[in-house]
C-alpha cells in the first residue's frame, strides 16, 4: 500500500487500548476470568500494575511461570471471553474528535498489538470500523512495543515521511516505541484534556 492511493501525505497512528478506547477494565475482567479458569488469580489492580499495555507473551509467563504449558490457552481463552467484558470499555471522545478532523487530509492507523479478533470486535462496537485507512494488529507485527517495528514497517510501507506522522500512544512500552520510531508523539491520559 501506498499513499499515492490514499491523497494523503501525512500519517496520524494511534493505540487502541488506554488510548482510542480506554479499555482497562475490560481487558483486566477478561484476563481474571481466564486466568481463573487454570487456578491463577489476577486482581484489577495487578492487571494495572503488571500487565496494562504489555504483550500477553511477556506478562503471563511472569503470572503463570515462564514454563507454563497454558499460557497460549489463556490467551485464546481471554480473547473468548473479552466480547462479554466490552460493557466495561469507553471511547476516547476528545481524541475521536482530534482524529475525526484529520481524516480529510490524514491517514489514519489504528496500530495495536491487540489480537484482530479484539479489535474488529471493540471497533465495532462504538462504531469505529470505517475510521481508520490502515489497520495493524498483533498478528501483522514482528515485534510487540516498546519495539518500534509496528510503526516503522508501516510508515516504511505507506512511504511517509518521518516528520509528516504523528502518533497517540498512552503505555510505557507503546510511548517508548513511538519515541523509537523518530515520530512526533502525543501521550494521552485519561482525564487529561
Amino acid at each position: 500500500m501506498s499513499t499515492a492511493g490514499l491523497n494523503k501525505h501525512k500519517l496520524a497512528m494511534v493505540d487502541l487500548d488506554g488510548t482510542l478506547v480506554f479499555t482497562l477494565e475490560a481487558n483486566a475482567l477478561a484476563y481474571a476470568r481466564a486466568l481463573a479458569e487454570y487456578g491463577f488469580t489476577l486482581t484489577r489492580e495487578d492487571y494495572a500494575a503488571r500487565c496494562d499495555g504489555r504483550a500477553y507473551r511477556d506478562f503471563l509467563p511472569e503470572i503463570m511461570g515462564a514454563d507454563s504449558p497454558y499460557i497460549e490457552a489463556v490467551h485464546d481463552r481471554k480473547i473468548a471471553l473479552y466480547g462479554e467484558c466490552l460493557t466495561a470499555a469507553e471511547p476516547n471522545g476528545p481524541l475521536l474528535d482530534v482524529l475525526c478532523g484529520l481524516k480529510e487530509s490524514w491517514i489514519l492507523a489504528l496500530v495495536t498489538t491487540a489480537s484482530r479478533r479484539n479489535v474488529d470486535r471493540v471497533l465495532a462496537r462504538f462504531g469505529l470500523t470505517e475510521l481508520f485507512d490502515v489497520i495493524v494488529t498483533q498478528e501483522d507485527v514482528r515485534r510487540a512495543k516498546p519495539d518500534p517495528a509496528c510503526y516503522n514497517d508501516l510508515i516504511e510501507r505507506l512511504g511517509v515521511r518521518r516528520e509528516d506522522c504523528l502518533i497517540f500512544e498512552d503505555s510505557a512500552s507503546g510511548v517508548a516505541a513511538a519515541l523509537a520510531s523518530g515520530c512526533q508523539t502525543l501521550v494521552v491520559r485519561r482525564g487529561a484534556p
